[in-house]
């Protein structure tokens, strides 16, 4: 039985290991020049899910012992023990993901994968951001993300039968459908990519030049907005998407509320701005909707303020 200063030292040596395998499942996930991305993760991220479940259980049990099997003490558990041990409901939404992403990881180790990340980003990045939120309702001292932006910034290259040769092969295109169906099971993340643009050269990423004729330089051209697609969310929605958001940085004692909100909107002139806010110009009730870019702004003025 180890003291109470060689426990805590152990736990966050645990925590430790959990951030580094976490970390290597981000920044491999992020290089397009890797092919091994969708194993990489996968691999990296079970690892991090299980060093952070057994700091949690020695954390919570006070006794080193609660992860070794109780018929041999020179083993320890593995990542489905701890998983059963820590999230008890059968319909635990962050057990059902962490079973979609072990699913992968062990197929990838026994066949050879195509490269399926861009199909699995918007689950990979709930599995993030579920790591987040139990690292940090758990272990608050513990600085995290001091490092990385906890974000996946894959986009969808198109066509999948251009992706790899792999796909050709039959058995991997029963195994990409069965991933699709078991997909639409888990609580994926989505994420939108969005250009801005702007006159200061500075802040730009890339160049482009408009010309009226079209040709090979960029055209603009006006499509008409859904705007049920384009600002989703009502006031009550937006205001827990932004929570959910703030929480991966700042933690679930982040303490943005509603007044906050119409704080930062007063200030920052959200709800004259289409790009964030949309007014329903025929609406008695005065009915406006939120976009997912006003979730981003919201999020990033909010958390610049209150950094710690």
């Amino acid at each position: 039985m180890l003291n109470s200063d060689d426990l805590n030292k152990y736990v966050n040596a645990l925590l430790n290991k959990s951030e580094e395998a976490y970390l290597m499942s981000i920044e491999i996930i992020n290089k397009p020049t890797i092919n091994y991305r969708t194993e990489g993760f996968c691999f990296f991220i079970c690892n991090a899910w299980e060093l952070l479940l057994k700091a949690y259980l020695i954390n919570k049990g006070k006794d080193i012992n609660v992860i070794n099997y109780k018929d041999d003490s020179n083993r320890t558990i593995g990542l489905d023990e701890c998983v059963e041990k820590v999230f008890t409901s059968t319909t635990d939404k962050t057990k059902t993901n962490i079973s979609f992403i072990r699913n992968i990881r062990n197929k990838s180790t026994h066949l050879i994968l195509p490269e399926f990340d861009f199909v699995l980003a918007p689950a990979f990045q709930r599995c993030l951001t579920n790591y987040n939120k139990f690292f940090k309702k758990h272990f608050p001292n513990y600085n995290l993300n001091e490092k990385v932006t906890p974000y996946i910034a894959l986009v969808n290259p198109g066509d999948n039968q251009d992706i790899s040769s792999l796909v050709l092969n039959p058995a991997n295109l029963i195994l990409f459908d069965k991933i699709r169906n078991e997909m639409d099971t888990d609580e994926s993340l989505v994420q939108t990519l969005r250009l801005v643009s702007t006159k200061k050269e500075s802040d730009a990423d890339i160049k482009y030049t408009v010309v009226k004729e079209g040709g090979e330089n960029a055209k603009f051209i006006n499509v008409p907005k859904d705007i049920e697609v384009t600002h989703p969310y009502t006031t009550q929605e937006v205001i827990k998407k932004i929570c959910e958001t703030i929480e991966i940085t700042l933690g679930p004692n982040h303490g943005f509320t509603s007044n906050k909100f119409h704080d930062i909107c007063k200030r920052k002139n959200v709800k004259s701005n289409q790009d964030y806010c949309y007014q329903f110009p025929y609406s008695k009730n005065n009915i406006k909707k939120y976009s997912d870019l006003a979730i981003e702004y919201i999020s990033q003025i909010y958390i610049e303020e209150n950094k710690k």
